[in-house]
């Protein structure tokens, strides 16, 4: 079963490693890697003694070339020959497996290997956890880690892996207990699918019950390797259904309880920790495996009293697990999706943050009314929607369902300002997907599944298909709407927008009084019917601006704007309709850039117009002649060049499809270098420097000529050789050029800094601020991500994460200097979301939360302030008050 989103971690890592317990799947990973490596690979299988001169032979070195105080340089050549005659400029991937049977000395020398720069090959390791192997060490020099969180199997993933690998079709509802029985350890699922095509007469349910599928492999594979002290531990404690130190000490009576337990979990990767660091667990499948030991070796007297005494040390501790509906209980889904539908239907007063019925017990100013609020703006289109959403997930400390809630929102909203060709954060929204089907709260789950659909890997596309599926089968109405919507936004994603799904859409909103829902819907149904040339296409648009302006919701109103002016006859009324809409943007904050994006992409004249029908020959209303294309001549609105490095990398021009595959990687690196200088001329010395290692040759110059023929031909297929609009040369410099109206994310967000600089230097405060928060708007994550680490994006995307950064704490201490510490600490937040060691954010935050009476919030900022410090081996400082 491909698993892309894993495996394209390692594209541009030089070090990547994949770390779990037997049976997760760590070789079948290392394997797909393998394959979709474009160079040649070595597969080294350790060997239990192996020592570092049969590994160096093994892998291409001279015995002595690495170890000890070898010679780095002669090594560096064996490498560039090796490379030369092996992989050229894709390299070799080495991969090593099962590293953690490797003697220490040989495991630090492969982290040794993996750490070198080029031309020395990727290296990708394959290992179990074993002491003294600190992988967060690993992950702060920069290797990639794909650890058993990672890799577990979900339930989703499990009913589309049965039929599909091992020909067993499930039965309903079994594919979650399953995954909670055997923590999605893909051996032990594959155990189980062995056992039921053994026992084909018995149940499903009946042979997970009895467990016995998996017991013998896991008593061979994870309980016999252990340590004789850690098994014993393991094994006494297996009672507990929750493994903190206080409750097994209490039960054995041992004092090193919580070194045992770290030691299971860290060094031999038998528990999984909990989030507060304090409470472990083993997998339920794992811990009836422990039980049947324990059973065998006590008593019966002597396992009733060992009962006994762990009911009441769980008891005192409160360590064991809730049955599914007190954990609804507690959480409160049951009054939740009250002033969620009554937010989503745009009810004024969920809108303002006022109670509907009732909120929360925590009142209107608790974490989940601060959540409401944040998604009520996020629907209406106000840009202060993330700020809000920021806010409640500091609250939520303790309230599992608000942060999860939360940080979906979150994920949802950068999803969408990335636009159409925005990246999907695929890793977080497969945690929140996890967690929430964890704490049975399956309609999170599912939507964060629907996100998980708009990205490009093929295994997860048909998602919000099989989510809506599901709700239609569960009677879930709302979210079968929501999964109506998923499949919506991936048709415009991949360049299809259909009428026949946003029509459906539009119905499912309109029947659930989703009203707010139904105004955004209804202004995308106008943008593609009026990019097809539908009859009454204005008419329509103008309708769905008038039922955005009922509504209330001003970002689906700018919208249907754009639609009237797509279907607008003339040029004058085209281009006064599209500035109204721009306005309106601008008046509800909404950024202008990616509302542009969107409709660009619901206008996208690629084939059929869907379900709706053909849209070629036939007369708007008002019987305007129309030409081949279905336009009114005339009446094409183009929109102008966009381009976004900040984040990830997008580049549109005139509402065109590109399919990047048909141009060189090469081609493509230099496009986005020229992106990343839009509008400045960058000399060619930069770009040989940069693309050819340097070497100015006539061979070089030639190359960089054909290279930047090819990238012009490519996006302007349609212009003469000589007349590009787009790339410009002057004298030995090429120049992407921005015409009046282009959009480029990085020139944006330079000016607004160099904008705020001088306003703040001027003592024009106001004018600096705006100028600073417009420049963290424009800031959507780190330069060009996918172009990871190399040399010629790392100085210039450190260089604007440092201007952020700045922007950031200036905003800060402007707010708090105005006596706004609100703001101040929003701002502050924001500065330490882009680079958490910011010292004067820390103490601009912790000022700000004084200022504002904000205890809890103050004390936290402390412990971090404490922890930041702590980590970077420098003492509290004496100018503010620390728990230290």
């Amino acid at each position: 079963m491909s698993r892309g989103r894993l495996t394209e971690q390692f594209t541009h890592c030089s070090l990547g490693l994949v770390v779990a317990p037997p049976g997760f799947g760590k070789t079948a990973l290392l394997a797909q890697a393998a394959k979709a490596h474009p160079g040649p690979v070595t597969w080294y299988q350790a060997l239990p003694g192996a020592d570092q001169r049969e590994l160096l032979t093994t892998l291409g070195y001279p015995a002595d070339a690495l170890a000890g105080s070898g010679q780095p340089g002669a090594a560096q050549q064996v490498s560039r020959r090796r490379d030369a005659r092996d992989g050229g400029a894709v390299g070799r991937l080495v991969v090593i497996d099962d590293m953690h049977l490797l003697s220490a000395a040989a495991r630090a020398l492969v982290v040794r290997l993996g750490q070198l720069a080029p031309p020395h090959p990727r290296v990708l390791i394959g290992t179990r956890p074993a002491p003294g192997l600190s992988v967060a060490a690993l992950e702060a020099t920069s290797a990639t880690v794909v650890n058993a969180d990672a890799l577990r199997f979900r339930s989703w993933e499990v009913e589309h892996l049965f039929p599909h690998l091992y020909d067993t079709a499930l039965h309903p509802g079994i594919a979650l207990p399953l995954v909670r029985a055997t923590g999605g350890r893909a051996a032990t699922l594959r155990l189980f699918a062995r056992a039921v095509a053994a026992r084909p007469d018995t149940g499903q349910e009946r042979i997970l019950a009895d467990g016995m599928f998996g017991r013998e492999y896991l008593e061979r594979e994870v309980i016999a390797p252990l340590p004789d002290r850690l098994r014993r531990f393991l094994t006494e404690t297996c009672l507990l259904s929750r493994l903190t130190a206080d409750a097994c000490h209490a039960l054995t009576g041992r004092a090193d309880s919580a070194e045992m337990l770290w030691s299971l979990a860290h060094e031999h990767g038998v528990l999984r920790a909990d989030p507060d660091g304090r409470t472990y667990v083993a997998e339920p499948l794992l811990r009836e495996c422990l039980r049947a030991r324990l059973t065998g070796t006590l008593t019966d007297v002597e396992l009733t009293r060992l009962r006994g005494r762990a009911a009441a040390c769980a008891a005192a501790g409160d360590h064991q697990d809730p049955p599914p509906s007190a954990v609804r209980r507690r959480l409160g889904s049951a009054d939740w999706p009250d002033p969620l539908r009554a937010v989503v239907a745009g009810t004024p007063d969920a809108r303002l943050g006022r109670s509907v019925g009732r909120v929360t017990e925590g009142g209107p100013d608790s974490s989940a009314a601060l959540l409401v609020q944040g998604i009520a703006a996020a629907l209406t289109g106000d840009r202060t929607a993330g700020t809000t959403v920021r806010r409640a997930l500091a609250e939520a400390t303790d309230d599992a369902l608000v942060a999860l809630s939360g940080q979906l929102v979150r994920v949802a909203l950068a999803v969408l300002a990335g636009g159409p060709a925005g990246p999907v954060p695929y890793p977080e929204l497969q945690r929140i997907a996890y967690d929430a089907e964890r704490l049975d709260l399956l309609w999170l789950s599912r939507a964060a599944r629907c996100l998980l659909g708009l990205g490009p890997h093929p295994e997860d596309a048909g998602q919000p298909v099989v989510v809506l599926d599901e709700c239609t089968r569960l009677g879930d109405a709302e979210g079968a709407a929501l999964a109506a919507l998923a499949v919506c936004l991936r048709s415009v994603r991949t360049g299809r927008p259909g009428i026949g799904e946003l029509e459906e859409v539009v119905r499912r909103f309109r029947a659930l009084g989703w009203g707010t829902l139904e105004a955004w819907g209804r202004a995308a149904l106008a943008v593609v019917e009026a990019a097809h040339d539908l009859p009454d296409a204005g008419q329509r648009a103008a309708q769905a601006e008038a039922f955005a302006r009922s509504a209330g919701v001003p970002g689906a109103r700018a919208l249907a704007m754009g639609a009237m002016a797509l279907a607008a006859p003339d040029a004058a009324s085209r281009a006064e309709l599209q500035e109204a809409a721009w306005s309106t943007a601008r008046s509800a904050q909404l950024p202008v850039a990616g509302l542009r994006s969107w409709l660009t992409a619901l206008a996208a004249p690629a084939g059929p117009v869907g379900d709706g029908g053909a849209a070629t020959g036939r007369p708007k209303s008002g019987g305007h002649p129309t030409t081949a294309s279905g336009r009114v001549p005339g009446a094409q609105w183009v929109p102008g060049l966009t381009v976004r490095c900040l984040g990830g990398f997008e580049f549109t021009l005139a509402g065109r499809e590109h399919d990047w595959a048909k141009l060189r990687p090469r081609a493509q690196a230099v496009l986005r270098l020229l992106a990343v200088r839009a509008g400045q001329a960058v000399h060619r010395d930069h770009l040989v420097l940069a693309f050819w290692d340097g070497v100015t040759t006539p061979s070089t110059l030639h190359n960089l000529q054909v290279t930047v023929s090819s990238l012009r031909s490519f996006l302007e297929p349609e212009r003469s050789r000589g007349s590009s609009r787009l790339i410009a040369r002057q004298g030995d410099s090429y120049r992407l050029v921005l015409a009046p109206g282009d959009v480029s994310d990085v020139a944006a967000f330079e000016r607004a800094v160099r904008d705020g600089r001088r306003a703040r230097a001027q003592q024009r405060l106001e004018e600096a601020a705006d100028a600073f928060r417009i420049a963290l708007d424009h800031y959507a994550g780190e330069l060009l991500p996918e172009d990871g680490q190399a040399e010629w994006v790392v100085a210039d995307r450190e260089r604007l994460r440092r201007e952020a950064a700045n922007s950031a704490v200036a905003l800060a201490e402007i707010r708090l200097a105005q006596s706004r510490p609100v703001e101040a600490v929003e701002a502050a937040e924001r500065c330490l979301e882009v680079d958490g060691h910011r010292d004067a954010a820390w103490r601009v935050l912790i000022r700000a939360c004084d200022a504002a009476g904000l205890a809890a919030d103050s004390a936290r900022a402390r412990r971090g302030y404490s922890a930041m410090l702590a980590s970077l081996g420098i003492p509290p400082s004496g100018g503010l008050s620390h728990p230290m």
